[in-house]
């Protein structure tokens, strides 16, 4: 049966700096009675178009979904703050008080998106209460690293990463001058025009095409620095709080995820065979229901927290990268 239409309206929330974060809340034409909203964070070099599918999936669940582009990213543009996981994580802050101020809360998030709320837990502990279940995907317990492994694979993996952020921290206007000259349609060109209002988010593919090479070196050497907090504040959730992981991952390994969990005792942890970092791509269907099944009222028959259970692995239509 296909989803009941929903409707997408877009949204501004200024930052505490006056940026514009550029918003999409998805409407389901039915809503569900006691049903969270679901806020989902994208990660690095993307846009909220991640999650096209899965808004389309909860929806038709009769969900209310949120999702954003992070700064820098899609429309909303680069601003003044220092581009910092703790700025994003002040970014949802205002996002969520200025468009879900009441009300129970689902947050999921990929990679960058995972830190994002990691940080959120620790510095906005306001949103606590409320926040039903979390979904941390291919998620870290420490820095990023160019280095996903101790294979040959890996190490010739990780020369050619070390070289690009060498380029882009050491040589960032030449980059842009290179990125200028790269057919539109590639996902690293840089594009010269302004950000334009639009109906939608960029797709995933166009996420950095507005943002310059200095910025994307910044964020990662932010990212390669990052400490992150102490993770048992996430303890409060419990089993509400889910954590996956692709097996064979090359940017964030399945070991780091796993090492996160073994400070989150009561968490549950899934990995995923045969699944990279593009896990929510390959998996939307199920990473939905899992979703859905924590944003739904909690009773005896829905229970709140996921359960056990096998999946056919899916793909979504349209392209993403």
């Amino acid at each position: 049966m296909r989803n009941p239409p929903s409707a997408t309206e877009v949204l501004s929330v200024s930052a505490a700096d006056g940026t514009r974060l550029s918003v999409y809340r998805d409407t389901p034409a039915r809503p569900r009675p006691g049903g969270a909203t679901v806020v989902l964070v994208h990660g690095a070099s993307v846009t909220a178009d991640l999650w096209r599918v899965h808004a389309r999936h909860l929806t038709g669940l009769g969900l209310t979904v949120v999702r954003y582009d992070q700064r820098a990213h899609g429309h909303t543009p680069r601003g003044q703050a220092p581009l910092t996981i703790r700025q994003l994580a002040d970014d949802l802050h205002q996002i969520l008080t200025h468009l879900v101020p009441a009300g129970p809360l689902v947050l999921a998030g990929h990679s960058l998106g995972a830190l994002v709320l990691q940080e959120l837990a620790a510095l906005h502990p306001q949103h606590q209460a409320r926040i039903r279940g979390m979904v941390l995907l291919s998620a870290t317990a420490r820095g990023a690293t160019v280095l996903p492994g101790r294979d040959p694979r890996a190490w010739l993996l990780a020369a050619g990463r070390s070289l690009a952020a060498l380029a882009c921290t050491r040589a960032p206007r030449t980059v842009d001058f290179l990125r200028r000259r790269l057919p539109t349609t590639h996902p690293y060109s840089l594009a010269p025009h302004p950000y334009q209002p639009a109906d939608r988010p960029p797709r995933c593919r166009h996420g950095i095409r507005h943002t310059h090479t200095r910025d994307l070196a910044d964020l990662w050497q932010r990212l390669r620095r990052y400490q992150p907090r102490d993770a048992t504040v996430l303890n409060q959730f419990g089993e509400r709080l889910l954590l996956m992981a692709g097996a064979d991952d090359r940017h964030i390994p399945a070991a780091h995820t796993k090492q996160l969990a073994a400070q989150l005792p009561a968490a549950r942890l899934e990995i995923l065979p045969r699944t990279t970092h593009a896990l929510p791509i390959r998996h939307p269907a199920l990473i939905s229901d899992r979703i859905a099944r924590l944003a739904a009222e909690p009773s005896p028959h829905h229970p709140p927290h996921p359960q056990d259970r096998s999946f056919p692995n899916s793909l979504p239509s349209g392209q993403f990268h």
